[in-house]
């Protein structure tokens, strides 16, 4: 009888222990500042922020389902909610890789830009979304979203400023969070970066996610120096036939001495803020 009880008092201890680790692991991992993981997703774009108050955001989806792995590399084991995913774009590199997200992990809303006759696969991520009660913002102009007093997200719909629809207009997202600033493109050609110069808004950031994979259409010098950011991402896939990036505009970018950074050459590519 004696033996039993003791061997019941070490079960309790040895709960109680692993209880205080697991809380104290919970506790310690909690995010302390700004991390942005432009995740290795091959030829297509899918990027990961991480706020200081645990609000994660995903901007694209990537074209298949390596993302699913790439999110269970860079969150927690116990973290299943995205509260914020940003489609700047239905192109099949984009948004594909949401549909099994939003299958399995608990999403708190999708930001996109809708069109009059929807493609096949954006109508498929709707209708799943609304049936999972994901809330829905089909952005026609701008928004901003307040996650503290010194962090934030501006997105804009290019078509909002009037600019031709060439299929690959995408939302331009923001991210400015104590002092720490990224901006993400999608695959907006130069005609709307010249358009973007225009604006009232001050679009410059100290990370730049390349524009269209780093793709000649895009990232002109006019477009950089507005930004003048300290690291170009480009988010591309190894060997790709589109051949991003363009050898022009990395030589553009390494002439204006801005440091570049390959997910084909170094895979997730990993920044944070102060």
């Amino acid at each position: 009888m004696l033996k039993k009880k003791k061997r019941l008092f070490r079960l309790i201890v040895i709960g109680f222990t692993l209880l205080s680790l697991v809380a104290w692991f919970l506790v310690n991992s909690s995010q302390k500042r700004v991390e942005i993981d432009f995740l290795d997703v091959g030829q297509g774009d899918a990027s990961l922020i991480k706020l200081p108050n645990s609000k994660t955001i995903l901007i694209d989806g990537g074209p298949d389902n390596i993302v699913l792995k790439r999110l269970g590399e860079n969150l927690p084991f116990y973290q299943r909610r995205i509260d914020l995913i940003i489609l700047s774009h239905p192109h099949d590199d984009h948004i594909i890789g949401l549909l099994e997200i939003i299958r399995r992990y608990k999403v708190g809303a999708i930001i996109y830009v809708g069109k009059e006759e929807n493609p096949e696969l954006l109508t498929l991520l709707l209708a799943t979304a609304k049936s999972k009660n994901i809330s829905l913002t089909d952005l026609k102009d701008e928004a901003s979203i307040n996650y503290s007093p010194t962090c934030s997200v501006h997105l804009l719909n290019p078509e909002s400023l009037k600019i031709k629809e060439d299929g690959n207009n995408s939302i331009v997202t923001k991210l400015d969070c104590d002092s720490f600033t990224t901006l993400f493109s999608g695959d907006n050609s130069s005609a709307v970066e010249a358009t973007l110069l225009k604006t009232k808004y001050n679009w410059s950031a100290g990370v730049f996610k390349a524009s269209h994979h780093g793709s000649k259409t895009a990232n002109s010098e006019a477009f950089l120096r507005a930004v003048k950011p300290s690291v170009f991402v480009v988010s591309v896939g190894v060997d790709n036939r589109f051949g991003h990036p363009n050898p022009e505009v990395l030589e553009r970018v390494e002439r204006l001495k801005i440091d570049i950074k390959r997910t084909d050459k170094m895979g997730t590519i990993r920044v944070f803020g102060s």
